[in-house]
């Protein structure tokens, strides 16, 4: 089986990147599921503000037209105007251990593929959050019955994500990290047979920060203020963060990066 798992995707370049080549890459390569990290796809305020980023409804339907089987989120799960609707999809995922209260869910079964998906975010990103191996160690995935599970862990620490790899080295299929949009070179089967990498990366534009215009979020830091400054998508070439994980009976086999769909 082989699994793709596309990072961050930021802003409309990112989405029209993966509408214009993944239906293409998905029919002429072997992929039987393909999940997708989309917390940052819409700017659903237009000021640097906490809670400015996530998804709408319309970007979600384009992204789900798309051969995308999971979208997961973190940080950025709950932003928006349409978050409410965003999160009665079925197959979209926030942080499982954001509490039992936070609107949506955790994990899901990929029925046709028997594939699950968890969403867990470290607490250095979101300190509300509970321990994400307690979380997982209790959750009711174990009782599933998937022939293979993967895991977003959304977050900054690399220290968090490799424990979170570790922890269930031989149990999941593979940890993928998420969230700083900056691709890492550590793709690695750990000893038990788990596909690992510290961070996917962003599918976004390549020439700010974060997929993002720089001038506000540097002017924001240096005032500590509220700035004039357009908060909005970086410009220059979309750059794509994906890996594509090979899995076997009971273990990954590999996991390598993929740089482009063209």
């Amino acid at each position: 089986m082989n699994i793709l798992f596309v990072g961050d995707i930021v802003g409309e370049a990112g989405l029209a990147y993966l509408e214009q080549h993944l239906p293409t890459f998905v029919q002429n390569n072997p992929i039987d599921v393909v999940i997708v990290n989309a917390e940052n796809m819409d700017i659903t305020h237009h000021q640097p503000s906490l809670g400015n980023c996530g998804m709408t409804e319309a970007s979600l339907e384009r992204l789900l037209a798309l051969p995308v089987d999971m979208v997961t989120g973190g940080n950025h799960s709950w932003d928006g105007p349409d978050w409410q609707k965003v999160h009665e999809h079925p197959k979209v995922l926030r942080p499982l251990n954001y509490g039992t209260n936070a609107p949506g869910k955790g994990w899901a079964l990929i029925e046709r593929a028997n594939v699950a998906v968890v969403n867990l975010v470290s607490r250095t990103t979101m300190p509300q959050a509970d321990e994400p191996v307690s979380t997982l160690d209790n959750s009711d995935i174990w009782q599933a019955g998937a022939d293979a599970i993967v895991v977003d862990m959304h977050g900054t620490s690399v220290t968090e994500k490799l424990t979170v790899g570790f922890a269930f080295d031989g149990q999941v299929t593979a940890v993928v990290g998420t969230h700083t949009h900056v691709a890492t070179c550590d793709t690695r089967v750990l000893p038990r047979g788990t596909a690992y990498v510290t961070d996917v990366g962003m599918t976004g534009p390549s020439g700010g920060i974060q997929g993002y215009l720089p001038a506000g979020l540097v002017a924001s830091t240096r005032l500590r203020l509220p700035t004039s400054e357009a908060f909005g998508w970086a410009t220059g070439e979309v750059e794509l963060g994906a890996v594509l994980i090979t899995h076997t009976t009971g273990r990954a086999a590999s996991i390598e990066r993929i740089l482009n769909f063209a």
